[in-house]
């Protein structure tokens, strides 16, 4: 049997606002020839459907279409889906009865009985070829049982033993039909949204409970189980260095800190035990996504580079090098103009480290006055501060004062900084 595997696809997903529909839609035509041209049996996907729990109408007939079309199509003959963290496990399941009449199997929620998720395909003439453990997002609710005062190691270990508990019943289900059905040599497949140990997540993986504490390690996922299909890390990558555990990864850059290297996974395999023939097929990339670091001159000469192409793209700033520079978002899109670049982000660091922190020591925060506040945030922006700037920004600081103070007050009653930093002027 020949599955292709993939998983993140995150429909609906938007870059700060920005809509990518039409990218999606171009993953999902490419998606479709490659499972025509590779001659694909099985296509899994293996979580994160979509980007939320309610996606938007464009998304859902992105999704709806793309599965019509692999059944009318190509000769794929299943489609597995399981539901991720960022899906709806109910709206996922709710035309399950209707897209299971076009041989597509959808696993939104885990199942009271283990033993519902597994499932036997067959080909054409109605002979098993394979079995599938397809196992949803695994929520806490589903694996186990809060206890009062519990510690964090507590939960990580449950969480650990509930996942293992349940990806063993799934398996065994998954076996018990193979031999039930005289096929005991037949793949057992299983799918899973969840993060393995050892394994490595960029910068997109919200940090939830079960990504971040609970990762599982290798060992609990059952031996019999021939191909692994995991989802949840964007990053392509296999498991505990084992080829058939593998994450396909997102096939869309789905931000700016993410690798632009994209991948499907196409398996061969047709017997139980034997060892599947593994290759990644690059994803084609269907919408350019730029990311300007630096100086604000630096920015700014980039963005007039970006600007001079002509290509349209989405393009992040981040202001990382050099002093604040208030005026900043305004510049970028004056030097971008009318050009197809769309700017989604103008983002300061250098704001950010000037910003008083949990690094910085109070002696007394019940005693520590708001001028000495504003001193201590001016000492971490000195380098940026000329003396007649400190002078200036300290007059203006301690006339708020004044006014916040003093609701009526006249000119020779205002702090004496303001007084000699008018008469300056």
């Amino acid at each position: 049997m020949r599955i292709l595997h993939t998983s993140d696809l995150h429909l609906g997903r938007t870059l700060y606002g920005a809509k990518r529909d039409e990218a999606f839609e171009k993953l999902l035509a490419w998606l479709l020839n490659e499972i025509k041209d590779k001659n694909v049996e099985c296509l899994l996907i293996a979580g994160d459907v979509f980007d939320s729990a309610t996606p938007s109408h464009a998304a859902q007939n992105l999704y709806y279409d793309f599965l019509c079309a692999v059944k009318f199509q190509t000769n794929c003959r299943h489609v597995v889906v399981t539901s991720g963290n960022h899906d709806s496990a109910s709206f996922l399941n709710a035309p399950q009865k209707l897209l299971s009449a076009m041989g597509v199997v959808v696993m939104g929620a885990a199942c009271a009985d283990p033993a519902q998720e597994a499932f036997l395909l067959k080909d054409k003439n109605g002979t098993p070829e394979a079995v599938v453990a397809a196992v949803p997002y695994l929520r806490e609710a589903d694996i186990r049982t809060s206890i009062e005062h519990e510690t964090d190691e507590e939960k990580d270990h449950q969480v650990i033993e509930g996942t293992r508990s349940h990806y063993e019943a799934v398996v065994t289900a998954a076996d018990a039909l193979r031999k039930e059905a005289l096929v005991p040599d037949i793949p057992l497949i299983a799918a899973g949204h969840l993060f393995a140990a050892s394994c490595s997540c960029g910068t997109e993986e919200r940090s939830l409970y079960i990504g971040s504490l609970g990762q599982i390690p290798a060992e609990v996922f059952p031996e019999t189980i021939d191909y692994l299909a995991l989802g949840h890390l964007h990053r392509a990558q296999c498991v505990a260095g084992n080829e058939s555990r593998r994450y396909a990864g997102s096939p869309l850059a789905l931000d700016f800190g993410e690798s632009k290297n994209k991948s499907v996974v196409i398996v061969d395999i047709e017997k139980a035990g034997q060892r599947p023939h593994i290759e990644l097929l690059e994803v084609p990339c269907f919408d350019r996504l730029e990311q300007v670091c630096g100086t604000a001159d630096e920015i700014l000469a980039r963005l007039s580079e970006l600007a001079a192409e002509n290509v349209p793209m989405f393009c992040e700033v981040v202001h990382d090098q050099g002093p604040y520079a208030p005026r900043l978002a305004e510049d970028c899109r004056d030097a971008l103009g009318s050009s197809p670049v769309v700017l989604v982000r103008v983002m300061s660091r250098a704001a950010a480290q000037n910003r008083i922190s949990a690094a910085d020591k109070i002696s007394d925060v019940h005693t520590i006055t708001p001028k000495a506040m504003f001193s201590l945030r001016l000492e971490r922006s000195a380098g940026d501060l000329t003396e007649e700037d400190r002078s200036s920004l300290i007059a203006a600081h301690d006339e708020v004062l004044f006014e916040l103070e003093n609701e009526a007050g006249t000119q020779d009653a205002k702090p004496a900084s303001f007084q000699s930093a008018q008469a300056k002027v």
